[in-house]
Formats: structure tokens, C-alpha cells, sequence
């Protein structure tokens, strides 16, 4: 069942979808639409979920489950990501590309994860600057702290090669 986000708790669950290029207001209108839909909908073995979801940056889309109602189960991760498939073939999105989303300030810029080595040996990236991780333990994680400083995240171990 949809509720709005801000009433789900600090523990929830937390996916982070994010589309290969910025969604254009009516796309952000129409996926809305579509994930409340879904989401009221949204079971696990029968019993529903209390789940949500937010867009941020016009190209990221965060999805969060209250587990503490009833827990997310394989087959219902599995119609999420199938929502995503959806979307994408919908508006020609790739919300699995994996691609780097740094971000200055309310702009995202998407670096290959195959140059991300040499944006930061460029200085292209820097320490301090600030990336959205693929992964997010729940929803206090993302609430808190969300965006990482490179010189916080998986990245860092580029740093030092870099001042070498």
C-alpha cells in the first residue's frame, strides 16, 4: 500500500533506481503515477507493503518499504525491478546502467564507471566532492547522510593514486 514518504520510518528498506539521463516533468508525472499505482497494489506472498517512493534530482528515483509491516520477499523485489524494466522501455530510461552520478550542487553528472579511475586521477573528481551510492542500508542512512564525499566512499581507494 502506498503512504506518503515522509511517514515511513528510519528502518525501512531502501533501493535506489537512477536513470541514465534527467526525467522531463511529464515523465516524472506519469512514473508518479505509476508507482503509487503499483505500490498500492504491492505484496509480498499476499500480504501488502507499506512502501513508498521519492524522485530526486529529476533522474533518481528511491524506493522504501516499512519491513516492520511485512517484509519485502524475493518475488515482490523482483515486480519492483520489473517496474523499472517497464519505465524504461516506457520512456527509453535506463535506470540499470550503473553509471557514477556525482553532484554539484541540484546537478548530477554521470561518469562511466569505466573512466571513473581517470576522472580522479584528472582531478575531474575530487576528495570532496560528492556522489550518490548505489546502495543505501535504509531509510535513516538516506535521510541523514545519503550523498557521499568521495575521499567516504568505495572510491577512495583512487585518492591516493591520484596525489602521487
Amino acid at each position: 500500500m502506498y503512504i506518503p514518504f515522509e511517514q515511513l520510518p528510519d528502518q525501512s528498506r531502501v533501493w535506489v533506481y537512477q536513470a541514465n539521463r534527467p526525467l522531463l516533468a511529464d515523465e516524472m508525472e506519469q512514473i508518479s503515477s505509476f508507482l503509487t499505482h503499483e505500490m498500492n497494489a504491492w505484496a509480498a506472498h499476499g500480504a501488502p507493503l507499506n512502501a513508498s517512493f521519492e524522485i530526486r534530482f529529476d533522474q533518481v528515483v528511491i524506493v522504501a518499504v516499512n519491513e516492520d509491516i511485512n517484509e519485502a520477499s524475493g518475488c515482490s523485489i523482483d515486480a519492483s525491478t520489473r517496474w523499472f524494466k517497464s519505465l524504461g522501455e516506457t520512456f527509453q530510461i535506463d535506470f540499470f546502467d550503473r553509471q557514477i552520478a556525482k553532484i554539484q550542487g541540484e546537478q548530477i553528472s554521470l561518469i562511466p564507471i569505466t573512466s571513473i579511475k581517470d576522472f580522479i586521477l584528472s582531478a575531474h573528481m575530487l576528495e570532496e566532492d560528492f556522489i550518490i551510492p548505489p546502495q543505501t542500508s535504509d531509510l535513516s542512512q538516506y535521510r541523514n547522510q545519503w550523498l557521499q564525499p568521495v575521499r567516504e566512499s568505495w572510491l577512495k581507494k583512487y585518492l591516493a593514486k591520484s596525489s602521487v
